[in-house]
């Protein structure tokens, strides 16, 4: 096997592989699998990759608090902010209704509008977009939203709690050395998180923690594990990936971070990350394993921080 292989379900319980793209085409009312559906998710702040699918013939009412339809827990946001309609054909229409700080699209302040895919939708200080989405790409999504609102994770991050490295990882990396799989580990870092405390204060430090663990999941597959080890430290598991593959992966991840729109939770705020990278090696133990990624880690640090440092060489993204 090579690079970023598919184990069997029945081995690793995995459910989903496919790395998530966005498509543009207009989906018409009947629509096959690989055709898009329209939906509307929130990108940026306390509530990203919140989202509600929209359907033809209804409408879904964003606000603060039910009976919305899609919830955003931001005070700049009225209770019932804005209505999108979706007619019978396929066109979709934005109104305000009387909210306290207005609705924009793209920047504009508006009343009524049409939208088109890509459009991006202020409500107060809370950005939405218009996407069109695959059935596995929203199936993607809602597994994302799913595991952030599960009860046995970190509360502030919605990942994975230390437990599971204890209870879960044992088990998942006997799997993949039953079945000949690579299994490769990555330990991510936000850097100058102290800084980002110190400047803006620790409501955006929080609000920067939750905003770099939602970026990894949407980026990562439902087989992948993303585990809050401490502080701004979060590992992630890759079965079935080896270590070159890997690092195509984190480097991604760390892009998606770096371009994000920050500023939209404190003005001048900029986040980047940095990470290590170990494959697992022939019968070494668990903790070996992830100290490798520990040190990689600390060397792209060393080597001047938002950047990818694999353990096996000296080589870095």
């Amino acid at each position: 096997m090579s690079g970023r292989d598919e184990p069997k379900p029945d081995l690793l319980e995995a459910d989903d592989f496919s790395e998530t793209t966005m498509k543009v085409i207009l989906p018409p009312r009947q629509r096959s699998k690989r055709e898009a559906v329209p939906v509307l998710r929130v990108i940026a702040g306390r509530d990203m990759l919140r989202f509600s699918r929209l359907v033809a013939g209804e409408e879904t009412v964003i606000g603060r608090e039910e009976p919305a339809d899609l919830i955003v827990s931001d005070s700049s946001v009225s209770r019932q902010h804005c209505v999108v309609r979706v007619g019978e054909d396929g066109r979709i229409s934005l109104v305000d209704m009387g909210s306290t700080n207005g609705t924009r699209v793209n920047q504009r302040a508006i009343e009524r509008v049409v939208l088109k895919t890509g459009d991006q939708i202020e409500v107060g200080t809370v950005v939405l977009r218009l996407d069109l989405l695959d059935q596995t790409e929203l199936s993607h999504l809602e597994q994302v939203q799913a595991h952030l609102e599960a009860r046995n994770r970190d509360p502030l991050t919605g990942l994975l709690t230390r437990t599971f490295l204890s209870e879960d990882l044992p088990l998942l990396a006997y799997r993949c050395d039953r079945a000949r799989l690579p299994f490769t580990c990555a330990f991510f870092d936000v850097d100058h998180f102290k800084r980002v405390n110190d400047v803006f204060g620790h409501q955006v430090g929080d609000e920067v923690l939750q905003g770099v663990a939602r970026l990894l999941m949407v980026g990562l597959r439902a087989s992948d594990s993303c585990v809050r080890y401490g502080g701004e430290e979060i590992l992630i598991f890759m079965p079935g990936t080896d270590e070159d593959a890997a690092l195509e992966v984190s480097d991604r991840l760390r892009r998606s971070i770096q371009g994000h729109d920050w500023s939209r939770t404190a003005a001048g705020l900029r986040v980047t990350t940095s990470a290590g990278v170990s494959q697992r090696k022939a019968n070494e133990s668990l903790d070996d394993w992830i100290h490798r990624a520990d040190l990689a880690l600390y060397q792209a640090k060393a080597n001047g921080r938002n950047r990818i440092q694999r353990a096996s060489a000296n080589n870095q993204r």
